[in-house]
């Protein structure tokens, strides 16, 4: 029999259907597909492997890029017209002020599965583009531990750890990052720290996960140059500072239980804290 492929319809788990019955363009992404050249990168991952997703750097910095798919973006940037919805395990991530997606809080190193589907109403408000579904991995799916260390030019490092454990029914799964870079530009650096965790349990029909991502970034953005500036070095800036930090907290339960063998039923109940402090040196006439 020949292998079918699944694609989650909704965000949640167990929720898949063969890929052939959607009608609508699909793409899968998993683990090896982000991490083929070094360093986890979903959004890189994407651009590569899936036909009508582009990306530009308005922000000035690698971790804050405008992800295009069909016309329709997900983006960091404030007063975007959003277009895609973005969810983590069933969590949306898709922020609740501006429906901005920071893809600098997504634990990259402990991403199992990208689904990317068409325009869906299950997938919510601003799915007008379609919908990213992100699933991480967890003590059940990978076993064992892992750690990887990652260098590149203007300052680069990146250390990445996992680690999986089952025993029985029950499972856990950690994963972290710490990466700095400091850009080619001045005021160009970046620095993130994520972290991932999961425990599970697993039965003959239902399956229940419990996890938490937290994340604390510093991103500096110098932002666009006049022409006359860039022609005597590259590198310089116009205005300055243009810093963003941003914290993150999501807990997130989420389960599947089998009813007969074409029912199933699906939850997600989660909490996330976010907090975004920008630095901005540029002057404006705006008042409130």
């Amino acid at each position: 029999m020949a292998p079918v492929q699944v694609i989650g319809s909704t965000p949640l788990l167990g929720s898949g259907i063969d890929r052939d019955k959607v009608p609508a363009q699909t793409s899968v992404l998993n683990g090896a597909d982000i991490s083929r050249d070094g360093t986890p990168n979903l959004v890189r991952a994407l651009e590569e492997n899936t036909p009508g997703v582009t990306l530009d750097n308005a922000a000035s910095n690698a971790y804050q890029p405008n992800l295009f798919y069909h016309g329709f973006q997900a983006s960091p940037l404030q007063g975007n017209a959003e277009g895609l919805a973005v969810y983590l395990n069933g969590a949306r991530f898709n922020q609740a002020f501006g429906e901005t997606v920071n893809w600098d809080l997504l634990p990259e190193v402990a991403i199992d599965r990208v689904d990317l589907v068409g325009a869906n109403p299950a997938f919510g408000l601003n799915a007008l583009g379609g919908g990213l579904s992100v699933q991480t991995k967890n003590g059940f799916n990978f076993h064992g531990g892992e750690a990887t260390l990652f260098g590149g030019s203007f300052g680069r490092i990146q250390g990445d750890f996992q680690y999986g454990l089952q025993r029985g029914d029950v499972a856990s799964y950690v994963a972290g990052s710490v990466a700095h870079d400091g850009g080619w530009r001045d005021q160009q650096s970046s620095d993130l720290y994520n972290f991932f965790g999961d425990i599970g349990w697993r039965g003959d029909d239902a399956e229940l996960h419990l996890n938490v991502v937290a994340a604390s970034t510093t991103l500096n953005a110098p932002g666009t140059s006049p022409v006359q500036l860039v022609a005597v070095d590259p590198a310089l800036l116009f205005t300055a500072p243009n810093t963003t930090y941003n914290k993150y907290l999501l807990f997130n339960l989420n389960g599947s239980a089998d009813i007969s063998d074409s029912t199933s039923v699906q939850g997600v109940a989660y909490y996330d804290y976010f907090r975004q402090h920008v630095v901005n040196g540029n002057v404006t006439s705006f008042s409130v």
